[in-house]
């Protein structure tokens, strides 16, 4: 009997977070929601039906998004491909930057870097806004204001992605570089051959992290480019705002639009970003 209690309130206790789970799933996903079916009404009955009740559209249009396509004030597909580029040029650049440091510091110990590594760290809760002005001055000398380069550089270097890195390689025994060291293997070799291999999972996290951060970053863009040609895509979508305020439904549309790349690797990598966030994973011996 006590059993079947304990198991009756080990029940309740479930339901009860299962409950409070989908209410805070309800309150996250009901705005996407809205986003993507608003974005199928027309301008008509979007300014006519403005209540909750009338969440699906009584007809449903594309007109908005050819409109965003169409829109001269915006070449979307130009913007799409910076996007693209800069998304790709970070992954790139910022997985080999940020593997290679955590590798030096965890696997390559020198007198301070303990210290050298917290001390970087802990630069990193200076908010970004404070480096903005010279973080532009800096770019305006070397010509990159309103070129791509000038929103990809400042994303290279993110000691979080290195901690990130250098915890999982804690978790790999350090025997396995000894043991390549002793058949003469070299340090570029050990790290292409044995580490990065053990290390795909924080990997894939890394990737899901670069790519987010790149393909949504708003405030630097959209100081450092002026030109929509060599914009990205989020500031563009507030250029968008302004220039559909009056037919907010094309505005989502193109929000919809914007969303799309993100939701679609979110869901087919959701099991390596579960698997590569378990920090102890690495391989233990």
């Amino acid at each position: 009997m006590k059993k079947t209690k304990k198991l009756k309130k080990a029940d309740i206790y479930s339901l009860l977070l299962s409950l409070i789970l989908l209410a805070i799933a309800m309150l996250w996903i009901l705005p996407l929601v809205m986003t993507v079916l608003t974005s199928f009404k027309s301008t008509l009955e979007v300014k006519k039906f403005v209540k909750l009740h009338n969440l699906f559209p009584l007809k449903w249009v594309a007109t908005n998004y050819q409109d965003v396509l169409n829109y001269n004030g915006l070449p979307f597909f130009d913007v799409l491909r910076n996007t693209l580029v800069v998304c790709a040029v970070n992954i790139c650049a910022t997985l080999f930057i940020c593997t290679t440091a955590a590798y030096a510091f965890e696997r390559l110990p020198f007198k301070g870097s303990d210290s050298l590594f917290w001390i970087i760290f802990s630069l990193s809760t200076i908010p970004n806004v404070v480096a903005l002005v010279p973080q532009y001055n800096i770019y305006k000398l070397l010509g990159w204001i309103d070129h791509l380069p000038s929103i990809i550089a400042p994303m290279l270097a993110n000691i979080f992605y290195v901690f990130l890195v250098r915890n999982f390689l804690k978790g790999i025994p350090a025997a396995f570089d000894e043991a390549a060291r002793i058949d003469g293997a070299g340090e570029f070799y050990i790290y292409t051959r044995i580490i990065l291999p053990m290390i795909k999972p924080v990997l894939l996290v890394l990737v899901l992290f670069i790519f987010n951060s790149s393909w949504n970053d708003f405030l630097w863009p959209s100081i450092a480019i002026t030109t929509p040609t060599h914009s990205t895509i989020t500031p563009s979508i507030q250029m968008l705002k302004n220039s559909f305020g009056a037919n907010p439904e094309r505005f989502l549309a193109a929000c919809t639009m914007a969303v799309i790349p993100t939701f679609i690797i979110y869901l087919t990598c959701q099991k390596y970003f579960l698997s590569g966030m378990q920090l102890g994973a690495g391989v233990k011996g």
